[in-house]
């Protein structure tokens, strides 16, 4: 069974001005940020990314997944901060903004989560560092803790009830073969060293340095040859 939980964090921001008197049958614009990866990191992969003419290593898929979780008849605009800055008027826009990212990029979702506050725009937040770490993030106007396929519709259930504010997680883990294919329309694969299709969550290895486990839990699940062609 899956269940929203409101009472993990104590969030500390109001339902934003954005969002009010807003439904998720209404047209909405939808910022989806991915935050620029510390420079002395692992992940930062800007010398060999540059020395091929990109300018970092991969899409984020988490965030073009959430797009496809999503209501489909929104506006969506995705920006990657490894790859250019987002201007003004794409933030005046958004009526949604959705970000995530692991560790590396903690500062950075704790950037915009704090813009969105003071700007009054809702603000939605999830992946591996929120999911492991929730309570550094509550300034945001909601969480979605684990995998998006459970919690992303319970946010949305709870927006149509005109309550999207909270904490939202999941008992069980989704099947992922009922997950749409990636919103792959919303970059520019130029930009990138490579892509990545998943094609599997979750590993049987108990490896010290990974959180995968955690994340996705040690029984692997695979998605089909259709989802993994389309």
């Amino acid at each position: 069974m899956s269940t929203a939980a409101t009472t993990l964090i104590p969030l500390t921001t109001p339902d934003a001005a954005s969002l009010q008197g807003r439904s998720p049958q209404d047209t909405l614009n939808c910022l989806l940020i991915q935050p620029r990866f510390a420079m002395t990191n692992y992940w930062n992969f800007v010398a060999a990314a540059e020395a091929v003419g990109a300018r970092t290593m991969a899409p984020p898929l988490g965030l073009m997944t959430v797009a496809a979780l999503l209501p489909q008849h929104w506006n969506f605009n995705l920006v990657d901060l490894n790859v250019r800055e987002l201007t003004d008027e794409e933030w005046r826009a958004a009526d949604l903004v959705c970000v995530g990212g692991m560790i590396p990029q903690q500062l950075g979702i704790l950037r915009i989560i704090r813009r969105a506050r003071d700007d009054g725009k809702f603000v939605l937040v999830g992946g591996p560092d929120p999911t492991s770490q929730p309570d550094i993030y509550s300034e945001a106007g909601a969480l979605v803790i684990g995998e998006g396929e459970n919690t992303i519709p319970q946010w949305l259930a709870a927006f149509e009830n005109g309550h999207p504010c909270g904490v939202f997680s999941a008992e069980q883990r989704p099947d992922v073969t009922t997950s749409p294919a990636p919103r792959f329309d919303l970059v520019d694969f130029s930009h990138y060293l490579h892509f990545g299709i998943q094609v599997s969550r979750g590993c049987p290895f108990n490896c010290e340095f990974c959180d995968i486990i955690e994340l996705f839990g040690r029984i692997p699940r695979s998605k089909n040859v259709e989802q993994v062609l389309a």
